[in-house]
Order: C-alpha cells, then structure tokens, then sequence
C-alpha cells in the first residue's frame, strides 16, 4: 500500500511513491518516455464526485509507482463517506468539503451546497497553484461542463494552462450519453485545452480523431480498471441470505446507476416475455438514480405484469452490498444503448458470471460472443428474451461463459499496469513540452 506524506510545501496530503513499477502494457498510445521527470507531482481533480471509485482505485495504484506524487484533489462521496480512507488515500484537507460536516442535509439545499463548494474549490486551488503549482493536472470530471449560465470549468482550465501546468483529462465519455450532440462545441474547447487525452479504447481515440480532430499522438489508451472487486470468496447462497433473498431461483441482476442509456427499460419488456415461458428466475434490478426515472422504473414493472418476479432494489448499495449482488447473481446483464466505457462491466466481469451484454464498440475488447458471453443487438427483445431463457435453462453455459469471462479480466490490464501507463501518460506531457510539440 502506498505511504502518505506531506512533505511538499502544498497542503495536500499526497500518496508517496516507494515501490518499483511494473512493465506498461501494449495498451499505450505511444512508447514510454526515456527522459523520465523525477519527483514528479500531479494534482487529480475529481472536486465533486458522484462516483468516486474510478478515482480512488487510480491513486491508491499510483501511489506505488516511482517518481511520483498524487495530490488527491476530492471532496467527500456523501453515500460513500469513507472510501476513500479505505484506500489509504487523504484527500487534499484545505478544500472546502460540505459532505465531511455534515450529510444529513436536505438533498436540495445538499445540491446548491455542493456546487457552491465546487466553484469556491476552483477558485482556491488557482490561489494555490500561482504559488505551488503541480507539474500536471490530471482532471478525471468535470460535472459543470454542460452549463450554460457560468462555464467556471473553461475559465479554470484556461487558467491552470496559462500557469505552464500540463493538462491530462481522461475521456469517460466522448459525448453525455443523453443528449451528447447538444454539447458537442464544449467539449470541444476542452479537448482542445487539454496537453494529453486518456481514452479507454480504441473506439474512444477513433471518435476523438475524426469526430474532434485531435491529433492521434496527443492520445493515449490506457484501459479502465476494475472498480469494487471481490471482497472476499462468498458462495451465492450466503450472499443470498446476507441480502435477504429467499430465492432459490436462478438470479438475472442488472446494477448500477439508472439511467436511460443503460438500457433497464428493454430488459424488462424481455423479462416479460421470458416468464410467458414460465420460465424460473427472479431479475434484479439493483441500483439508484433519480426521483423520475426509478419511478418509472416502478411503474413499468406494475404495467407489464412482472411484479412478482423482479426484485428492485431502487437505493445506494454499499460496497458489500455490491459485492453481495453479483456474488448472489447466475446471470449479469449489460443491455445499453450506448457506451463509451463502462465501469459496471469491468466490476461485474471479475465475479466469473454469465454475461449478456448489448453491441456495443466499447464492449468488445473485453467480451466475445459465445466465448464470454452472450450478445444482442439493442432493442431485439425477442433475442433478449431467448438468451435469458437459455441461460435460466442451462447451468452448464452460465458455467462456462462465466469462468471465460473471469479469464478475460484476469488476462486484460490490472491496476497496477494502469498506474504505470498513465505515470508514462504524464512523462510524455512533460517531454511534448520540453520538445514543443505541445
């Protein structure tokens, strides 16, 4: 685990770097630098998390790569409040952090709070970073990009850039996934503001070559980790009981965040037709989302008759909760509509289950039909339904499938390699400079 320090003058608490790196995988979009920065400091933005995972898991691995120094620049996940201590990480202590005082709040006022908070951060990291400034700053979300009343993002990273800080921002997504193409000049400003870009695919850098016109060589590929692993080896049926599930039915689980992107809506219209079949089975729906949409989510389970065998539970889980769902789960679903990457995948792979995932570009660096899981296209409901019947119908292929797709995670990129790739991420900005290519 890494140690923490304090030693710049900065007051945020760092990870140290101690341990030896591992070997960068062929991932990389270009070849690691030879003239390696010593000591090199990056501040990770991640001021307002709503899902603070991606991040936490990427620090505490970078904190064991040399050469290097994380200022962890996050606020607390109020639904997650210690997750990040559970990582070994402090974050940086002088931000201003609503959540940490109190989180009880009424969620609108919490809301109102917390993007005050936001934008009184920017301003004081620019106060600090005119006096100590990082080498790079690696910003993981930028949750106010699609305003239009005060893009406080742009003028912060116009800011940061005229400071002669480098500039790494990693692309989760090309575009929103709602209603992207409405914001599509804005993120144009921000790729353009950026020194290097982090993608997760090959589909991701296409898209911001042809689509953004951002030269191949200011990218790089670095895949996405896996986010909440196995806690520890439970069987289904203790975490069954530890959920309170009676069933012993074979389990359809579909979890994460809702949106209608993610595809919830298809699923149960296929769910429906899998128990005309009479088929057994209970699907889950795990998760929370907005006010609007799990009541919708409600309504159209009532409306389509299924009631009896979905099991919803609509709230934030903890991470043993989480665990527990894809340990109980036979069958995991990713029915999207659109991705550009997915950290829901690259969680629910790592528990060895059958898979049945929508076409999705994004999805096949990691799954193979028939080999690792199952595919539709989105919107085959009748494709949907007949794959969930089959898998209910045959434990031997959710066997199979689910002990290909742990293979696949344990032969793809682990954290660690992630860690060193994106510390050569950070090299290669500061030679671009050095070389002017920048």
């Amino acid at each position: 685990m890494p140690t923490l320090s304090t030693s710049e003058p900065a007051p945020a608490v760092t990870a140290t770097t101690q341990a030896a790196t591992t070997q960068a995988g062929a991932t990389q979009a270009a070849t690691g630098p030879t003239n390696l920065h010593k000591n090199l400091r990056v501040y990770m933005l991640d001021l307002l998390p709503t899902v603070p995972y991606y991040t936490g898991y990427l620090c505490a691995a970078l904190g064991s790569v040399d050469r290097l120094r994380i200022d962890v620049g996050a606020v607390t996940y109020y639904l997650d409040r210690d997750f990040f201590e559970r990582r070994q990480l402090i974050k940086d202590p002088a931000l201003f952090d609503v959540a940490k005082l109190n989180s009880d709040l009424n969620p609108r006022l919490r809301r109102a709070l917390k993007a005050g908070e936001y934008l009184a951060n920017l301003v004081r990291l620019l106060a600090r970073f005119k006096s100590s400034a990082p080498d790079v700053l690696h910003v993981q979300f930028l949750p106010m990009i699609k305003s239009s009343r005060l893009p406080a993002e742009l003028w912060f990273m116009k800011a940061v850039r005229s400071m002669g800080i480098r500039i790494v921002y990693t692309v989760h997504n090309v575009l929103p996934q709602d209603g992207g193409e409405g914001y599509r000049a804005k993120y144009q400003q921000f790729y353009d503001l950026a020194d290097r870009l982090i993608c997760h695919d090959t589909e991701a850098r296409e898209r911001l070559v042809n689509e953004f016109k951002i030269p191949a060589h200011k990218i790089s590929i670095i895949a996405h980790g896996p986010l909440l692993e196995p806690l520890a080896a439970t069987d289904a049926g203790r975490a069954r009981k530890q959920l309170g599930l009676t069933t012993h039915e074979p389990m359809v689980l579909w979890q994460g965040i809702i949106k209608p992107y993610k595809g919830v809506s298809f699923l149960l219209k296929a769910w429906r037709q899998v128990k005309a079949e009479h088929k057994p089975g209970k699907l889950v729906i795990a998760g929370t989302g907005d006010a609007d949409i799990v009541k919708e989510i409600r309504d159209e389970v009532q409306a389509l008759g299924i009631a009896d065998s979905v099991i919803m539970d609509l709230r934030f889980l903890s991470v043993a909760e989480v665990a527990d769902y894809y340990a109980a789960a036979d069958v995991i679903t990713y029915p999207y509509r659109e991705i550009t990457t997915s950290g829901a995948l690259m969680t629910g792979i790592c528990y060895g289950k059958a898979i049945v995932a929508s076409r999705q570009k994004a999805f096949a660096n990691t799954l193979t039909e028939g080999k690792n899981s199952l595919i539709v296209d989105f919107g085959d409901v009748d494709a949907l339904a007949r794959h969930l019947s089959t898998l209910i119908d045959s434990p031997a292929l959710r066997q199979r499938l689910g002990e290909q797709a742990r293979l696949a995670f344990l032969s793809g990129p682990q954290w660690d390699t992630i860690a060193q790739q994106t510390s050569d991420c950070y090299q290669q900005a500061l030679l671009e400079k050095a070389d002017g290519r920048a």
